[in-house]
């Protein structure tokens, strides 16, 4: 008699397992993977080149050319002369012409009677006179202490400096007028002149005297006034104050036409 569990486990002799064909796919996949692996090595070499040379042939998205930077002018500082110091003109001496002398001669007519003449009257020699100065200057003056790195960054403060400028009566520079010092100070009297328009760290009709001292303190003993070409006063005599001060050692004058 047979068994029911003998009958489940008897499998024919004739049945034979069935084998997977799996060598096709797995050759697909490794040439698949071979493929993906060379693609990979080739952008890393792209993007290092990339990289290193953004200018590359290779590179789709260059940058811009870098421009290069502009030369920048090197500005020459212009050179004055030395300051020039005119000597003033003295207008010439008058002289006076002395009066002609008249000596009349008589005259007799014989036996006659003769009839006197009135003599002659002799012309007035008028003597010539100088030139009046002007009743009126036609510039006025105003003065302010400064430090003198206010105008002029390369001054020291252990020198004293009169300066300023001069201009016309429509504030435009007036150029070529002449300024006289005169006066003294402690040790040193002084009698110098200058032109403006000189020295432009004051304005287009700059003029400076640099006096050699250090910031004194002093009360009308210097002035300063200001001329034309002829030599003709276009100014009071302005008497100065001077300060024993650093940050007063520049006296800024101010020559305005009226």
């Amino acid at each position: 008699m047979t068994n029911y569990d003998d009958f489940l486990n008897d499998t024919p002799r004739s049945a034979k397992p069935v084998k997977k064909k799996k060598n096709n796919r797995d050759a697909l996949w490794n040439v698949l993977t071979g493929v993906m692996l060379l693609m990979t090595v080739c952008l890393c070499i792209v993007f290092f080149n990339i990289f290193t040379n953004p200018y590359s042939a290779i590179n789709p998205l260059q940058p811009p050319t870098p421009i290069p930077p502009s030369l920048t002018p090197t500005v020459t500082p212009i050179r004055f002369d030395p300051t020039w110091t005119p000597e003033p003109t003295l207008p010439p001496t008058a002289t006076n012409t002395p009066r002609p002398t008249i000596t009349l001669e008589p005259t007799f007519t014989p036996f006659k009677l003769v009839t006197p003449t009135k003599p002659p009257t002799a012309t007035p020699v008028v003597s010539p006179t100088r030139t009046p100065k002007p009743t009126g200057a036609p510039y006025v003056v105003t003065v302010n202490a400064v430090a003198s790195t206010v105008y002029r960054a390369d001054s020291t403060c252990d020198r004293l400096y009169i300066a300023g400028q001069a201009l016309d009566n429509k504030n435009n520079p007036a150029m070529g007028l002449i300024v006289k010092l005169g006066g003294s100070l402690p040790g040193k009297s002084f009698n110098e002149l200058t032109m403006t328009g000189l020295n432009l760290a004051y304005g287009q009709s700059g003029f400076e005297f640099d006096l050699g001292l250090a910031p004194v303190a002093s009360k009308n003993t210097l002035w300063i006034q200001l001329f034309d070409q002829a030599s003709a006063p276009m100014s009071e005599q302005i008497y100065l104050t001077t300060y024993a001060d650093c940050n007063r050692n520049l006296i800024y004058v101010r020559f305005t036409q009226k």
